[in-house]
């Protein structure tokens, strides 16, 4: 199964990318330079990012791995694979871990304490991980592979129930 890492800021940066793509063209054709050199500046760095949240998240009966075109990269195999996990991004001023920020799917290869949980949700993206975007479908696929229940990152059980299978 293929899962985009974050559609939603994928979707954005493509846009922002389109957007200043057609200032830059519109400023060629005034000859101002510097709204030139800004919009090609910002068109760069926003296909960057749409590059970068464009990445496919691909999983399936062999581990997971990320797919960037035809570049295959970071595979981590199920059998090496010893924590899974949802991640929140509501860290700060969140103490009770009863606010839920956004929600991420992990794959780590070592088996983490609360500690490093919480500054790997500190220091968001993590380097050594696999992640994507949240969502109960895409938890569902995942128990395909995976039987265990995921571990709560900076996330109490309660809050994570309220805000998904709670009415």
């Amino acid at each position: 199964m293929r899962f985009l890492i974050n559609p939603p800021k994928a979707a954005f940066s493509l846009s922002a990318t389109l957007i200043f793509l057609y200032l830059f063209v519109a400023s060629c054709q005034s000859g101002k330079l510097i709204p030139l050199i800004l919009y090609l500046i910002l068109t760069i760095i926003y296909l960057g990012l749409a590059c970068y949240y464009s990445i496919i998240f691909e999983m399936d009966e062999n581990g997971v791995r990320n797919r960037f075109l035809f570049w295959s990269f970071m595979d981590i195999p199920w059998d090496e694979m010893k924590e899974v996990g949802i991640a929140n991004m509501k860290v700060i001023k969140n103490a009770e871990k009863k606010k839920v920020g956004e929600l991420y799917l992990y794959f780590s290869r070592e088996t983490m304490t609360e500690k490093e949980r919480f500054h790997m949700c500190l220091h968001w993206p993590p380097k050594d991980k696999r992640y994507m975007r949240y969502s109960v479908k895409r938890l569902k696929k995942l128990h395909r592979y995976w039987d265990e229940k995921p571990v709560f990152a900076w996330l109490s059980e309660e809050a994570y129930m309220d805000r998904y299978f709670r009415q």
